[in-house]
């Protein structure tokens, strides 16, 4: 079974229950500080605004009556952190997983990309050109880091059936995964774009997945 459609943005508080399939709350981390936001992070750590700590408690008022049985998030902080607030509130151990973080950008990595842009203009233009199969210099394509994100889905699976779990990580893995587990090509991952603070929702059935909600609570 895979429901793809268009993406909705149905109210998340009034889906149906969890029983015979698993709802994966994918969250896009908060929105980072104005000068984090404006390099090439990667799977580097960066600093959240204002704003994006604003968000965290958006998550919390939403996740509020939700029954979660796993919160995780990769190494880096800007996800790590905000996950951990959301296992404190719901009394949980919150699970850091190395293969949820970032891309691997390598020598882009941590650099803005006005400077990146300057030296390697043509590099750029190819890496967003064929977005997903094109890693950046020393980096890692995209595909190698939902295929990570995978790996832990296959292992986490058999023991959420019936159960909620949160996950909190860039935009990139999570529409990757996303679009891999929906059978899209890869490249269609921008169509499933997320902002700052987005929540994207699919529901993982034994034969296949569904979107149960995009962006339900877009941040204004």
């Amino acid at each position: 079974m895979v429901e793809v459609g268009r993406p909705g943005r149905q109210d998340a508080a009034v889906l149906e229950e969890p029983n015979d399939f698993c709802r994966i709350w994918l969250l896009r981390h908060p929105e980072l500080e104005l000068g984090h936001a404006e390099l090439a992070v990667g799977a580097g750590p960066a600093d959240l605004s204002r704003r994006g700590r604003a968000q965290t408690l958006r998550w919390l008022e939403l996740l509020k009556e939700v029954d979660v049985a796993l919160v995780t998030s990769g190494p880096q902080p800007q996800c790590r952190d905000s996950a951990r607030v959301i296992a404190d509130a719901k009394k949980l151990e919150m699970v850091v997983d190395s293969r949820l973080r970032d891309q691997e950008m390598g020598q882009w990595q941590g650099r803005s990309w006005q400077e990146i842009m300057r030296d390697q203009d043509a590099a750029v233009r190819t890496f967003f050109s064929e977005f997903g199969d094109t890693a950046a210099p020393g980096g890692e394509r995209l595909g190698e880091t939902v295929e990570r994100m995978l790996q832990w889905w296959s292992e986490t699976m058999p023991n959420v059936a019936g159960k909620t779990v949160v996950v909190v990580a860039s935009g990139t893995v999570l529409t990757g995964f996303a679009a891999a587990m929906l059978g899209m090509r890869l490249s269609r991952c921008l169509s499933l774009n997320l902002p700052f603070g987005g929540i994207g929702i699919l529901d993982a059935f034994q034969n296949g997945v569904r979107i149960a909600s995009w962006n339900a609570d877009v941040w204004h």
